[in-house]
């Protein structure tokens, strides 16, 4: 009998599991669609083309159109971080095109060689926690180069022209540096008061746990953005409040859910109040034209809460050196991340070599059978492999920060 009970739960939790995957599959994200990066990747792909069309020459157009890819690995990056990615994206994607013209007519080195550059590309993008679509478009632009005409004399003609067309996308996307520099880590830190007032807002609902996941995630992206941002050599003051506001963020955030899970008080809403409005004044440059609300009876805990959100005000509304607080910033150097990655039992490097040797046994067996344009075949395999590792690595990334939430 407890048997049959048993294997009755266990199909019922499976059903359930089935429809809510069923139902998250035809779900519609409610994101703003990002209108702007699209018309600007749409500029930095027609444009060289465009230009190459105005002065007879579609074939130069449509090389330096490769470069245009570039602009498709720009994400809401800070300018810092953006500058040197998208400048390295560029030149990896010239390069590609480079060895794709001087190996055309060798076969077996021309698959080699796929397999190299994507391993090679998927590995950085892994070890750096870099965003993007990883080593599809470099294994793309590689492919394009070995279906051109043979012709290893073209090889410095045609880098040069993706260089110029990648140049173009790295101008596009660093126009907004002249208008806001901070803005990226500016956007992320509202975004980080806003969960706040959301999660305030939350306690004592069904919608805590959401919130509080929310809240959490939030503050990991904040985080990343301003380390990602963040130069020994040169830090400006506005940078410096930021990262005293995410600290401050944390402090506020601990202190809520300490008060929340372990103490028997009820929050007022002028707290989620008066998050929102200094949320409101983060990403504006303006001073926080709302006042922070207090009830009129508080508890000690309660009180506490808004004392550190009047000292997160007052940070975002006085002068850095007024300010007598120093960020703690602790970034790990890049031969720390690498030797950390570059490990046998390191996931990242294990993908990299799982991904490359596909890359180069599809390869293989396409030009081996000489289809029609056979490179579509490793292309296909790169853009597959790459679309389940991003899920993967999604789906891992978000378990873990919800456990974080959990144990929190």
């Amino acid at each position: 009998m407890g048997e049959n009970k048993h294997r009755s739960s266990s199909e019922s939790l499976k059903l359930d599991t089935i429809h809510t995957t069923f139902k998250q599959a035809f779900e519609i994200k409610k994101n703003p669609f990002p209108w702007i990066k699209a018309l600007s990747a749409g500029i930095a792909a027609a444009l060289p083309v465009f230009i190459g069309l105005l002065f007879g020459n579609l074939a130069y157009g449509l090389l330096a159109g490769i470069g245009g890819f570039t602009y498709l690995y720009v994400f809401n990056q800070p300018y810092h971080q953006r500058a040197k990615k998208i400048f390295f994206v560029m030149v990896g994607l010239a390069l590609s095109v480079v060895l794709g013209t001087l190996l055309a007519p060798y076969q077996l080195g021309t698959a080699i060689m796929m397999g190299i550059i994507g391993a090679s590309v998927f590995f950085l993008f892994g070890a750096l926690k870099i965003a993007g679509p990883s080593a599809v478009f470099f294994v793309l632009s590689f492919a394009l180069a070995t279906g051109m005409p043979v012709d290893q004399s073209l090889a410095p003609l045609r880098g040069g022209l993706v260089l110029m067309g990648g140049a173009l996308s790295w101008i596009i996307c660093m126009l907004g540096w002249f208008f806001n520099p901070h803005g990226p880590e500016s956007l992320a830190m509202e975004k980080v008061y806003r969960e706040l007032g959301a999660f305030f807002d939350s306690m004592g609902t069904e919608k805590f746990n959401k919130a509080r996941q929310g809240t959490v995630l939030a503050m990991k992206h904040a985080e990343d953005t301003l380390l990602a941002g963040f130069s020994n050599r040169r830090s400006s003051d506005e940078l410096k409040r930021l990262f005293l506001l995410n600290e401050h963020a944390n402090a506020i955030f601990l202190e809520a859910l300490e008060i929340s899970l372990n103490k028997n008080i009820v929050l007022p809403p002028e707290l989620g109040q008066s998050v929102r409005a200094l949320a409101g004044s983060i990403a504006s440059k303006t001073k926080n034209k709302k006042k922070i609300l207090q009830p009129d009876q508080m508890t000690e805990e309660v009180e506490e809460l808004f004392m550190k959100i009047y000292n997160a005000d007052a940070i975002m509304n006085e002068p850095v050196q007024k300010i007598d607080q120093a960020a703690t910033i602790s970034k790990p150097s890049l031969k720390t991340i690498f030797l950390g990655a570059f490990d046998k039992n390191s996931i990242v490097f294990l993908s990299s070599v799982r991904y490359g040797t596909i890359l180069t046994i599809a390869a293989i067996i396409a030009y081996s059978a000489n289809f029609n344009r056979s490179y579509w075949i490793p292309l296909s395999c790169a853009a597959v492999m790459s679309g389940s590792t991003i899920i993967a690595t999604f789906h891992g990334r978000s378990k873990g920060l919800s456990g974080r939430s959990s144990d929190s």
